[in-house]
Formats: structure tokens, sequence, C-alpha cells
């Protein structure tokens, strides 16, 4: 720091001496300093840009820390009230508590997953710009990642955090529910985009469309307006 003071000094002296002198003299007298200069404000945007990036990584690695715990502790709980308190901790992480709530979606019994519906519904209604596209990701999803009963409750998540952009997704899976019908060939190949397929049938695609009704109902008045 002293280092940098000495120059500048030096500088201003030299700014002292060429006043009224032309550009050339200017230039002449201020070079060899300017290159000094440049590299010492080019090493302080660097060490202040890599103080900012250490940072983040110990906010990053925190906040890991603390999603791990409560996620145990999510997993743990054998109280509706204790799962909730849970997901709405987790719902605080915003965008990060996405994939853990959904993937909660996924397991057995009421308990978890109807704390973790809640949980995306506050993440969905707080952060819907970061939310709604992750929500879609899950209804389009072609990988077999996840249950029927994991769409159904996106589904409506989607219409709770009215996810206006997802009113044409929803409309293309309610035209492709609507060409199954009772046909067990037809349904057998439409659930093969479900993690588990056995046990999809015509009171399943019924409950789907139902619940694409519902969150559509929400959605489209916002698109009229």
């Amino acid at each position: 720091m002293a280092d940098v003071e000495q120059r500048v000094a030096a500088v201003e002296a030299r700014l002292d001496k060429l006043k009224g002198s032309g550009l050339r003299e200017w230039l002449q007298t201020l070079g060899p300093y300017l290159g000094g200069l440049v590299v010492l404000l080019v090493g302080f945007w660097i060490k202040d840009s890599v103080t900012i990036a250490l940072q983040r990584e110990q906010l990053d690695l925190n906040y890991v820390q603390q999603m791990r715990d409560l996620i145990k502790a999510f997993d743990e709980a054998d109280t509706q009230s204790a799962a909730d308190a849970n997901a709405v901790g987790l719902a605080m992480f915003g965008k990060y508590a996405i994939l853990p709530l959904v993937e909660r979606l996924e397991g057995g019994g009421d308990v978890v997953p109807l704390a973790a519906q809640r949980g995306l519904r506050m993440v969905g209604t707080e952060h819907a710009e970061e939310a709604c596209p992750k929500f879609r990701a899950v209804i389009n999803d072609r990988a077999r990642r996840f249950k029927w009963q994991t769409h159904k409750t996106l589904i409506k998540v989607i219409g709770q955090s009215e996810c206006a952009d997802a009113r044409a997704d929803l409309q293309s899976y309610r035209a492709a529910l609507s060409q199954l019908g009772s046909d067990d060939q037809r349904l057998h190949t439409f659930a093969q985009r479900y993690s588990v397929d056995d046990g999809f049938d015509a009171e399943s695609v019924a409950a789907l469309t139902r619940e694409i009704e519902r969150a559509l109902a929400i959605l489209d008045p916002q698109v009229k307006t």
C-alpha cells in the first residue's frame, strides 16, 4: 500500500510541473508510471475477485451443510408438524431446495410427501421465476425419473405458483392423456415416461387430467388478461 502511495505522490508532483505543458510532454512524463499503476490496479482487482470467490464458496459450503442436516431431519420426521417444519426450512433456500423437495415426493407414506408439496409451493410462490422452469422440467421429463404421482403433485404446484409459462405444457399433457382412453396397450406405452409404470390405468389418467384442469383454471385468466 505504501508503494502505491509513493507512486501516486510522484505522479502528482509531476502533474504540478506539467501544468500548461503539451500532450506529448504529458505522455512522456507519465509513461513510466502508468504501466506500474495499471499493474497494481489489476492486482487489486484480481485479489478482490479471488476474495469474493472464496467467500461465495464458503457460503455455498455452509448452504450444503445446513441443507444436509435439514434433509436428514426431514427424512426422519414421524409427524406431519415435524416434516412441515423441515420443509419450510428447506424452502428458505429457494431454488436450491427444489430438487431435494421433489425427491421427497418420491418417498413412501403420506407425511414426508405432503410436507414436500408444501415446501415446493412456498418456493414457487416466492421464487417463481427460477422455480417454474424446474417444475415444467419435471412434468416434461421423459427420462423415467419420476412417478406419475410426482407429476400430478407438480402440476398442482404449477397452478398454485401461477406458472403462466407452463400453460402450453399442461395443454399438451392433457391432449396426450385424452388419446389414451382405456386401451391397455396405449396406457402401458404412455406409462413408460414414469419411473414406475405398473398400476398406471384409466383412473390415473383421470386424476392427472383433473389436476391439469384445476391448474389451467388458475393460469388461463392470467393469459387472457
